[in-house]
């Protein structure tokens, strides 16, 4: 009966679902978009359903996930959001889901020939009859939202701007945001120490389906908008060069991974292309420039979300642990350098190894072309 059958949808911002099959009353499989103009990178989730009935347990099974683990094994939950609960004044996000499981999967029909897929399943219950629920891999931020970025501030303590850093390829705008402490007058003292602050420059969400490395890159432009006096402190010691979403054109077509180009933009560092990988050709010029009127950042920090390990942790850049990682003569590592690098986080999972694989992401390059001392991704769980 068409009653007793859910209606799917994910053509809104950011959303991914190709296709559902029944295969039992109330057990759907369903089979997620690859990223634009690539036929892999199938992770991250984000669809909406309706049509539902209470007291009933709808089986869901996402069948061409591509990573080989998930924290979904070890007790992550999907996301749902209800309209109905937003209605009575509950417009939340919440963990749900029983008999949550990810597993190898037979190989999904439409994939590249012997590949193999995972499958993530979980069972819910909805609370409402008919109602309209969104389900999701990670709690969405779209660039919709970030466009929505305001600035409270008060003009007289915080310097707030928001510039455009380029144009993307579907021609949507890059936001650069600069935040320090205003000069407490207009001395010409006052006005070369607000100039001369060193930098700290921040980016986030070079990857689409790594929706937590926003929430984090916003709760730091909160902070740093904020009253507290170590906010206040680090305004009045830097200039912050924040780009808050590296790959606008990904998020909002629901990518996990890639822009249009069907390009990973973490590995076009090395030499991004002007009109494929605009964002960071524009980010890595900014840098450039900086370097070269000897305004080096003191600290650069990519934004990243990890799936697979727990807590916030560090990858950075040392000669010194890279040449121990490749079994160079030791003899050729007694060379000076700062340990300052390591001031970071959960230290058991950091690693300061520049890897043959990582050599054109930011960081790597970020360090290893520019200059820049302190040249992190910081990947958070």
């Amino acid at each position: 009966e068409e009653a007793d059958v859910l209606k799917f949808n994910s053509k809104f911002e950011s959303g991914n679902l190709r296709k559902v099959i029944q295969i039992r009353k109330n057990e759907y499989d369903l089979i997620l978009n690859s990223d634009i103009n690539s036929n892999h990178y199938h992770q991250w989730f984000y669809f909406e359903v309706s049509g539902m009935k209470t007291g009933i347990g709808y089986r869901f099974n996402i069948i061409n996930c591509e990573k080989s683990n998930s924290q979904f094994n070890y007790g992550m939950q999907p996301l749902m959001y209800s309209v109905q609960e937003a209605l009575n004044s509950r417009p939340y996000w919440t963990r749900v889901g029983t008999d949550i499981c990810y597993y190898k999967s037979s190989i999904a029909a439409g994939g590249q020939k012997g590949k193999s897929y995972y499958t993530i399943t979980f069972t819910v219950t909805f609370q409402h009859k008919d109602d309209v629920c969104y389900f999701a891999y990670h709690y969405p931020y779209t660039y919709s939202t970030l466009k929505k970025l305001e600035s409270m501030h008060n003009p007289q303590q915080i310097y707030f701007r928001q510039d455009i850093l380029c144009e993307t390829l579907a021609g949507n705008s890059c936001p650069l945001i600069t935040i320090t402490a205003m000069p407490e007058s207009s001395y010409y003292e006052r006005v070369c120490q607000f100039r001369n602050r060193p930098y700290v420059f921040l980016s986030a969400r070079v990857h689409p389906g790594e929706t937590n490395a926003s929430w984090v890159m916003k709760g730091t432009l909160e902070y740093l908008m904020s009253n507290s006096p170590n906010a206040q402190c680090l305004r009045e010691s830097y200039i912050f060069k924040i780009i808050p979403m590296l790959n606008p054109d990904g998020v909002i077509n629901g990518n996990h991974r890639c822009s249009l180009s069907g390009e990973d933009l973490n590995r076009q560092w090395q030499n991004p292309n002007p009109d494929l990988h605009p964002t960071i050709y524009h980010a890595k010029g900014l840098l450039q420039y900086l370097a070269a009127i000897k305004r080096l950042p003191l600290v650069y920090c990519d934004y990243h979300g990890h799936s697979r390990k727990k807590n916030v942790f560090m990858y950075g850049c040392s000669i010194k642990e890279t040449m121990w990682h490749t079994s160079v003569n030791a003899a050729s590592c007694d060379m000076m350098e700062d340990p300052g690098y390591r001031v970071t986080f959960c230290m058991g999972s950091c690693s300061f190894v520049v890897e043959k694989s990582k050599e054109s992401t930011a960081r790597v390059v970020v360090w290893r072309e520019i200059g820049v001392q302190r040249s992190y991704t910081m990947e958070s769980t």
